[in-house]
């Protein structure tokens, strides 16, 4: 019975759902009243917030696109994208809005602060750092999948100018062309 009073979606369920109680038992009415059911049950949200919570996928994704249905595939699905990328990109300015307790904001401060204690106790904070974070511990892990850049046959340009490649031979160094104009982009337009 509590089920159709949290999930009663209209006042009217939500009242048959009250008055269904009310016949049963009068202190489960007076509970319901007495616990904010603002909160709780979902006809009483003064915002829609009930829509993230359906659980039938199919009938979620038809009303998100229900006014693009009558176009072509590839319209449809710019439009699935656009929608899509928008709302997205507003949960992210919301998120880098928000300065909760437990945000990456305060992660930093804290990490700052637990440091500072750290060296006024006197101590080094790598002895409180999990040795895989380690230079050494790294370089353990990723030795076979990242190699150095072999050089042994890369060219060597000389002073004068000549570049000796690894077979020995040689071949004149070109610099780049000298130019009155300055670099960047020319201050009048020029047409």
């Amino acid at each position: 019975m509590l089920d159709s009073i949290a999930y009663a979606r209209l006042d009217c369920d939500y009242e048959v759902a009250m008055d269904t109680i009310r016949t049963f038992n009068h202190d489960l009415v007076k509970w319901v009243e007495e616990n904010n059911p603002q909160h709780w049950a979902i006809s009483k949200f003064k915002k829609m917030h009930w829509d993230k919570m359906i659980s039938n996928l199919a009938e979620s994704f038809n009303s998100w696109l229900r006014h693009k249905r009558h176009h072509n595939i590839f319209v449809f699905f710019i439009e699935h994208m656009d929608k899509l990328g928008s709302l997205l990109v507003e949960y992210k300015n919301g998120l880098v809005k928000w300065n909760g307790c437990i945000g990456p904001k305060t992660e930093e401060k804290i990490a700052l602060n637990i440091a500072k204690t750290i060296r006024r106790m006197g101590l080094d904070v790598s002895d409180y750092v999990d040795d895989w974070y380690k230079y050494n511990f790294q370089e353990k892990i990723y030795f076979r999948c990242m190699r150095t850049l072999v050089t042994h046959d890369m060219p060597m340009i000389d002073e004068d100018g000549t570049v000796h490649d690894a077979l020995g031979h040689t071949y004149p160094f070109f610099n780049p062309l000298t130019t009155k104009r300055p670099p960047g982009r020319p201050r009048k337009h020029r047409i």
